[in-house]
């Protein structure tokens, strides 16, 4: 391997917005260079987003609130009741890096629009895919990424912080984490090959069938560790890399492109 693709910003996902993925992952993914540099804990919170005595900073609270409510204007909910609008994820606890988003959930009530909650949560994923294409929006130079969150859905990150009441909803709490990073790398690497293979094999008539199915697993493989072992399970851990590194982009754009080609007819008939 290229001693480039050890460096940890070979594999952030900024990389990929000037490079063709398919043209730079040819080769077997080894799992000894899948980069876990940004598997890592501080000893304080992010001092761009927090004060020392771990209250967030007053513009950053303005700013994330003034996005809320434009992105619930977008998805023209104004009318529903909200819960909370929450900062959570990495930001808002001590495993933050350079890939961090500024995770802000808009925490309501599904049922206030139907009972069909899948529906209600397609909806508004399709409105916040949206909402990131048109409007790239960054703080301090982090991601901003809403999202709308259902009030009956656990969660599972140890920080969360009310943007609205201003103050710790779960506040984290500093502690040793122990990483099997043999085993998320070894994890990662094979998802990361199953992509690859995938990608090779567009042309194939059951592709949409095993698109499918590779996304269910990787879902499935998150969702496990969450409710079994937390934020910083090896399956949540391995989901975070496959998206920092860009694979999980590379899944929604080759399913794209299969269903354009599909779904086009390019023959001129005169």
């Amino acid at each position: 391997m290229n001693e480039v693709k050890k460096n940890p910003r070979f594999w952030s996902g900024k990389y990929w917005r000037g490079h063709s993925i398919s043209d730079t992952l040819k080769e077997i993914v080894e799992p000894d260079i899948v980069d876990v540099s940004s598997i890592q804990t501080h000893d304080i919170l992010n001092s761009l987003v927090w004060e020392s005595n771990e209250k967030i900073k007053i513009d950053i609270r303005k700013t994330l609130l003034m996005n809320a409510k434009r992105f619930i204007e977008f998805c023209d909910a104004e009318n529903l009741t909200f819960d909370d609008i929450i900062l959570t994820g990495s930001m808002a606890n001590y495993n933050y890096n350079e890939n961090s988003d500024m995770d802000v959930h808009v925490i309501l009530d599904f049922n206030q629009i139907s009972e069909n909650k899948e529906f209600v949560g397609d909806f508004f994923r399709l409105k916040k895919a949206l909402w990131s294409d048109r409007l790239p929006i960054q703080v301090k130079g982090y991601d901003v990424e809403m999202y709308f969150q259902d009030s009956a859905e656990p969660h599972h990150s140890s920080g969360t912080y009310s943007l609205v009441k201003d103050e710790w909803v779960r506040k984290p709490t500093k502690k040793i984490v122990n990483i099997d990073s043999a085993n998320v790398q070894l994890k990662s690497a094979d998802i990361m090959n199953a992509i690859e293979d995938l990608e090779g094999n567009r042309s194939e008539d059951n592709f949409m069938k095993k698109h499918e199915a590779l996304k269910n697993k990787i879902k499935k493989l998150r969702q496990s560790g969450l409710d079994k072992s937390g934020e910083f399970s090896t399956e949540n851990l391995v989901f975070k890399i496959l998206r920092n590194t860009g694979y999980l982009e590379k899944m929604v754009s080759m399913k794209n492109d299969y269903l354009t080609q599909e779904l086009s007819l390019n023959e001129f008939i005169n």
